[in-house]
């Protein structure tokens, strides 16, 4: 299992050594530089102040095997060696080595039993005096430089680890607890994830949870309302379908058996119609804003909807009739179609005979309308906003329904950011339901 405090720790140590050792790396190529100038100005200096001496006799013509250089440090091992054409012998410190005869005066690179060897020479009469260095001591002294700047860092580098443990332990802290709190919760716990004292890094997961947690509680309050008004509403036609059959086993002539039968399949139409739109109460599930929307034409459904309702409509003599101006949304056809169909089959219901139903659309600037209009008995105002509570059936209502149809049509208002709002109907008697939507481009929830 990965770990973020390791891998941070890691991280974070790995940066600081490749830092101390770039650091260092750049120390010693800077020092090496430094040193080979100052040691060549050193060679230089010592050279010529030999020369010098040796002009102005202060230089023993066979200098001493003991002589010593004023100001040379033995770390920086330089070498010296007179070289005298009179008598052509050499002269060198016992146990140095002996340099080649340069070639002219000046600075130059010898080779000396396999080592690099950095040399002045000068001449001072019959004498030529040479002043040597191994290299090797110029990259030892900037190696140490280098080393000098790279200790610290390795020394420190076990107290900046621990530091670091505890730090990033620190700051992981909000996380583990939230982690905690998470798994001590119940399965039917759903209330948010406290965001109290998070870190800005952390906030923004623990709020996206607690969306995702409030979609899974309308989800699963949708199921559980669902299962509750399904088990409630089918029991009372089911039972009623037992009474039917109990009472057509025990009828005892062909008329009695034959209503029997009659009032037994009024109910399996009506327990086919509450399963259906119980159905399709489930399908409108909370997600279903986010499924894919297409430009639809509202004036096309409604007169789609006017001619499939027209022939349920003539058994009572009743007139639909469509009367449409364009108007677009964006949304899902079939929900559309739907929201249309049982607003009419509602107002088919409940007008009486020889009425008149007129389905509308136009556009009122940003917002696409569509109106289904009846002449029928009307909506009391004070139970307007009631009608589209599920199972919800006005007062006196003889007409047979499920109480859902308006439910189902509130629904998919609200999934397409609408309006839906009850008035008056034709003549001045009946209902209107009035819907409004966005326009194209306009069906998200900023703009509805």
């Amino acid at each position: 299992m990965t770990s973020i405090r390791r891998k941070l720790l890691l991280t974070l140590l790995g940066a600081l050594l490749a830092a101390g050792f770039t650091t260092a790396a750049a120390t010693f190529f800077s020092a090496q530089a430094e040193f080979n100038e100052f040691l060549d100005t050193h060679l230089k200096e010592t050279a010529e102040s030999l020369g010098e001496s040796v002009r102005n006799s202060a230089f023993p013509i066979n200098p001493s095997p003991h002589m010593t250089i004023v100001g040379d440090a033995e770390s920086y091992q330089i070498v010296i060696q007179v070289y005298d054409s009179a008598t052509n012998s050499v002269w060198h410190r016992e146990g140095s080595p002996s340099l080649p005869l340069p070639e002219g005066p000046g600075f130059g690179l010898e080779q000396v039993d396999g080592k690099s060897w950095r040399t002045y020479a000068v001449a001072a009469g019959p004498l030529i005096i040479t002043v040597g260095q191994d290299t090797a001591v110029r990259t030892n002294l900037a190696a140490t430089a280098a080393f000098r700047v790279l200790q610290p860092l390795c020394l420190l580098l076990p107290f900046i680890a621990i530091a670091v443990w505890i730090v990033v332990g620190e700051g992981l802290a909000p996380l583990e607890r939230t982690a905690r709190s998470v798994a001590r919760r119940s399965p039917t716990s759903l209330t948010p994830i406290s965001t109290k004292g998070l870190p800005s890094e952390l906030l923004g997961l623990v709020s996206a949870i607690n969306q995702l947690l409030e979609r899974l509680e309308q989800s699963l309050s949708a199921q559980q309302r669902f299962a509750s008004d399904a088990a409630h509403e089918l029991r009372t036609p089911l039972t009623a379908l037992k009474l039917q059959v109990q009472l057509a086993q025990r009828a005892k002539t062909p008329e009695a058996r034959e209503k029997c039968f009659v009032r037994l399949n009024e109910g399996i139409n009506r327990a086919t119609r509450l399963v259906q739109q119980l159905l399709t109460l489930a399908r409108l599930d909370p997600d279903a804003s986010k499924k894919p929307m297409s430009t639809l034409r509202l004036e096309a459904i409604a007169q789609s909807v006017t001619e499939d309702m027209q022939p349920i409509a003539a058994q009572k003599n009743i007139t639909v009739e469509a009367r449409t101006e364009p108007a677009h949304l964006d949304g899902m056809e079939d929900a559309v179609r739907l929201m249309v169909a049982n607003l009419t089959d509602n107002a088919i219901r409940y007008t009486p005979e020889g009425g008149r139903i007129e389905i509308r659309t136009h556009s009122e600037g940003d917002r696409s309308v569509i109106e289904v209009c009846d002449n029928g008995p009307g909506i009391n105002p004070e139970e307007r906003q009631r009608v589209f509570d599920r199972f919800y059936r006005a007062l006196g209502t003889k007409t047979s329904g499920t109480g859902l149809g308006l439910a189902i049509v509130k629904r998919i208002v609200d999934i397409h950011h609408g309006r839906i709002t009850i008035e008056d109907g034709l003549e001045g008697r009946g209902t209107t339901f009035r819907i409004d939507f966005p326009t194209l481009g306009a069906s998200s929830p900023d703009n509805a």
